[in-house]
């Protein structure tokens, strides 16, 4: 059951089996990781050491004190079954297993494996791996990984390949984008992303889970928990392997079957699942949902520059969106205020001299008409004429939370385009729960995700 998994993600004490004083081993790093933790006692067991990293070290699992629900084994592969062995005695609920050398090389090695499924299944132990990364709490600072913590947010983040995983993590970092949960699944031994999609579904801190699949061993499963998951909860996949020699990539890296994509991508759709075609499609796509549901497809823009609106058009079409036709009232009131040059047509171009006032009128107004289901809010912040870099995103979030207050909950997403200019309106956006982005095709994106999986809830 998915909540078996919980002492992954809160566990009230950690051995880490292999913990070393080298940095350059793996061992050190998840150890000093695992340190920020403070949720329970981490404990380094090394059976050549007194200490490690200045804490007292344990020669074997079975000598830590309680309670250690979580062990993570990073020694090398001829003592992996032994340490395993020796947490199934020591009654640990949740093991990962970072050391490779098993399905992902051949036969041997799935045979070792299998036999490590074994012992976990004995003892009722639950595995995450081998040959992964690791496990990541971001809201509990548990980062039971040898990689930099993920920044905190509401996406979890379930991937098939750790380094790659890993890339996309420190990426993330770069572009203010936060992280739930963060799991390498590696070889899939055990925990799979049918467990973790279940265990997420069901959790307060995730509002979407995006996956990096590159092959599944149990299709059948993943199928029926996806459909359950889907009618609670978004998910984004990405899926890898697409082509002929990518598929065989797959089988040398994970040990898994990749299958023919379009399969693969038939059967995610019929699922409710949403298809990424590539890794910031996929990352767009997740954040999306801090916002509500649209109530349909059609999409406002509003603008300071008319070349985004154009540009967020084409996008939005090629994804079966539509600009909503606006009411002659909503137009009426727009041309009250903004120049005589400014367009009042759905992309609504206030021109470069718009001010923080005239952004907070225009989102009021817009989202306000019933002809509106999601608003794009974008904006190339100007640097002339007294105007600040964030009073547009100041101006629109003011209008956003009137009218939220006043019961009108519709999606906004905001294109925030004008770069290192735009960051400080894009973290005050960010903060206030309002996904931003920096280019039309992610604003596109994000608005057809939310339009898409309205539409896969609506006929559930």
């Amino acid at each position: 059951m998915s909540s078996e998994l919980s002492a992954f993600f809160n566990p009230r004490g950690v051995a880490v089996i292999g913990a070393s004083d080298d940095p350059k081993k793996l061992g050190y790093e998840v150890f000093k990781n695992l340190r920020e933790y403070k949720g329970g006692e981490v404990y380094p067991v090394n059976p050549r050491r007194e200490y490690v990293q200045g804490v007292k070290a344990f020669k074997s699992v079975l000598e830590v004190p309680d309670p250690v629900d979580m062990a993570v084994i990073v020694v090398p592969k001829k003592f992996v079954k032994q340490a395993l062995v020796e947490c199934g005695e020591r009654r640990v609920k949740a093991v990962v297993i970072i050391t490779a050398g098993f399905s992902e090389t051949g036969p041997e090695g799935a045979r070792d494996e299998e036999e490590l499924v074994g012992i976990a299944r004995k003892y009722g132990m639950r595995i995450v791996g081998p040959n992964c990364v690791g496990v990541m709490n971001t809201r509990a600072n548990l980062n039971a990984t040898f990689i930099m913590p993920a920044k905190k947010g509401s996406v979890a983040f379930i991937s098939q390949s750790g380094a790659l995983g890993g890339a996309i993590i420190y990426k993330t970092i770069k572009e203010r984008v936060g992280f739930s949960k963060f799991v390498s699944v590696g070889n899939m031994a055990d925990v799979d992303f049918a467990d973790l999609m279940e265990y997420l579904a069901n959790d307060p801190e995730t509002t979407a889970i995006a996956l990096y699949v590159e092959g599944l061993k149990n299709g059948k499963r993943f199928m029926e928990a996806a459909r359950r998951v889907a009618k609670v909860k978004p998910v984004v996949a990405l899926k890898g392997g697409r082509s002929e020699a990518g598929s065989k990539a797959v089988a040398s890296h994970t040990g898994s079957l990749a299958g023919n994509f379009r399969v693969y991508e038939a059967a995610f759709k019929q699922a409710g699942i949403l298809v990424a075609d590539t890794i910031d499609e996929m990352i767009s796509m997740a954040r999306a949902f801090t916002q509500p549901l649209p109530k349909g497809n059609r999409v406002a823009i509003l603008t300071n520059a008319g070349g985004a609106g154009v540009l967020l058009t084409d996008q939005l079409e090629a994804r079966g969106l539509r600009l909503a036709k606006l009411s002659e009232e909503t137009k009426k009131h727009l041309r009250s205020f903004l120049p005589p040059i400014a367009s009042v047509r759905n992309p609504v171009d206030t021109t470069a001299g718009a001010r923080g006032n005239d952004y907070y009128e225009c989102v009021k107004t817009l989202l306000s008409d019933n002809n509106v289901d999601l608003l794009i809010v974008a904006c190339v912040v100007p640097t002339f004429a007294g105007i600040t870099p964030t009073e547009h995103a100041e101006g629109a979030l003011k209008a956003i939370k009137e009218l939220r207050e006043a019961g009108i909950e519709k999606p906004v997403i905001a294109m925030f385009m004008a770069g290192y200019v735009s960051e400080e309106s894009g973290k005050l956006l960010e903060e206030n729960g309002i996904p931003t982005y920096e280019r039309p095709e992610d604003a596109a994106a994000a608005a057809s995700a939310l339009s898409v999986f309205a539409r896969i809830r609506s006929v559930q």
